[in-house]
């Protein structure tokens, strides 16, 4: 038996009593506020990095680069959201299952072609630069490429989307998956948020940092 599921306005038809019929998860932050500051994600013309499947695991939109400047200025969205510091995880949490299509690229595999990647990737990015502490990771790892050191059920790969379109893609079950593991350890009061700038002696970043009191 199955059922149809709408969800971030699709239609979805899985079969029920399966672990991809379960609900999804609630919004935790306000509509004002995820307009306010997921919605210009959309819109940045250039994040400043690519992802690739064997690169390092440090690529990410907090710190972008070009071929002059190894610490290339953050796009002035993903710079406000970290600015909200602990209010920032629950808005990039309700981010991860959004599929509007961004600017930001995936390299691709073997198998994979290379794409422009949904917003909730960009947030999943972010999300786990901002929390990145147990029960989210392992400290004490020293792998490297796309999800290294990521606990079981925090992490979907930037090709986890299916029938990608000009402006969204259709995220797997498995992404929603993720999105209840990570709200479940939010409302357990089990993610601590930690600005990625702080400790960092690069003068590019110090406007960033927390402001000493």
């Amino acid at each position: 038996m199955s059922k149809w599921i709408r969800y971030a306005g699709l239609l979805w038809w899985l079969p029920v009593g399966s672990l991809w019929a379960t609900e999804p998860p609630g919004r935790l932050s306000s509509g004002a506020d995820y307009h306010k500051y997921v919605d210009p994600l959309v819109t940045v013309a250039d994040f400043g990095i690519q992802y690739s499947d064997d690169g390092a695991a440090d690529a990410s939109v907090l710190f972008p680069r070009t071929d002059t400047n190894p610490y290339d200025r953050p796009r002035d969205p993903v710079i406000a959201l970290v600015r909200l510091r602990k209010r920032s995880v629950p808005l990039l949490i309700d981010c991860l299952s959004d599929g509007r299509v961004s600017t930001a690229q995936f390299n691709g595999t073997s198998i994979t072609k290379p794409m422009k990647l949904p917003v909730g990737y960009v947030c999943l990015d972010m999300l786990m630069a901002v929390t990145p502490d147990r029960p989210v990771s392992d400290p004490d790892c020293w792998a490297d490429g796309l999800g290294a050191c990521m606990n079981e059920g925090f992490y979907f790969r930037p090709d986890d989307y299916s029938s990608c379109w000009k402006e969204t893609c259709y995220p797997r079950p498995w992404v929603i998956v993720v999105q209840k593991k990570w709200r479940h350890a939010f409302l357990a009061k089990r993610l601590r948020f930690r600005n990625p700038y702080d400790g960092m002696r690069i003068p590019e970043y110090e406007e960033f940092a927390t402001p000493r009191k």
